[in-house]
């Protein structure tokens, strides 16, 4: 029997700086790093989380050269033939479905990313793991892991790279 959505799992932020705002939510509020992706010594990407999951928070390097925008948050379904489910709905429903289903290398998680009307993007979201070792050590993907940012199911389009809200006119080139 398909279920609907658990919980809220995470929210994803759109940074200038990825370092910055790491270092803050480790300093001031007990975050953990869990991921990261650093290219050419510039953090591009931070997964943390004060829970055991392997994210309750990311931020990405804002593609446009923009600061302080939203990507999406993610809400939980309890396996993924719920999510298989809730993409078959969704299509027949009209909805704009961006990337999915599919699985992340990054988290591990199995994913789809669609848009609600409003033009907020969502993540339907299952799977990852949990991280319970006090000594855990980040896992860090550097430029040589371009081709594993999507484990299997396709590629992620520019637009994930690129879009948020607000919208904004790019500062930059696409820095990913």
């Amino acid at each position: 029997m398909a279920r609907g959505t658990r919980r809220i799992d995470h929210v994803n932020l759109l940074a200038a700086d990825v370092g910055a705002n790491r270092r803050f939510l480790e300093d001031s509020l007990g975050f953990r790093l869990r991921e990261q992706i650093v290219h050419s010594g510039r953090e591009m990407g931070a997964w943390l989380s004060v829970t055991p999951l392997v994210h309750d928070i990311a931020y990405m390097r804002d593609g446009s050269g923009a600061d302080g925008r939203f990507h999406h948050v993610a809400f939980w379904m309890d396996d993924y033939s719920d999510l298989l489910r809730a993409a078959d709905i969704l299509r027949e429903a009209g909805t704009r479905i961006e990337a999915g289903p599919a699985k992340h290398a990054i988290t591990n998680g199995l994913f789809l990313y669609l848009y609600e009307p409003g033009g907020n993007r969502l993540e339907l979201f299952t799977g990852g793991y949990l991280i319970f070792a006090p000594d855990w050590r980040p896992v860090t993907w550097t430029e040589e892991d371009r081709d594993l940012r999507v484990w299997w199911g396709g590629e992620l389009p520019e637009s994930f790279f690129t879009y948020g809200t607000p919208v904004v006119e790019p500062v930059k080139a696409d820095l990913r």
